[in-house]
């Protein structure tokens, strides 16, 4: 696990779920919200901590599902600029987000 993540797991008060609402553990993993291709950089502003398996999951719904990646990619935002974990409310929108596309 790479130490901003790490960093952002502390500052953010995660416990047990990540951005997306999935379960947290030692491979959590660090997603640009701005891609690095479009000038990104590995910030704790730019950043998403993602397990494993979500983050993966979010590319696949980037490149079957461009809007509703954009649309997961605006909780991620908010969720970040509130210096905060999730919030029930932002968790249930990405659920179903995350429901429309399956």
């Amino acid at each position: 696990m790479r130490a901003i993540t790490r960093e952002m797991i502390y500052l953010y008060n995660l416990k047990d779920l990540c951005f997306m609402g999935y379960t947290l553990d030692k491979d959590a993993t660090y997603h640009h919200i701005v891609k690095r291709c479009d000038g990104g950089e590995e910030t704790i502003e730019n950043g998403a901590v993602l397990n494993p398996y979500a983050h993966e999951y979010l590319h696949i719904i980037e490149y079957k599902d461009i809007e509703t990646y954009i649309a997961i990619n605006k909780i991620l935002k908010i969720i970040n600029s509130q210096k905060d974990r999730p919030n029930a409310e932002q968790l249930k929108i990405i659920s179903t987000l995350l429901s429309m596309f399956e």
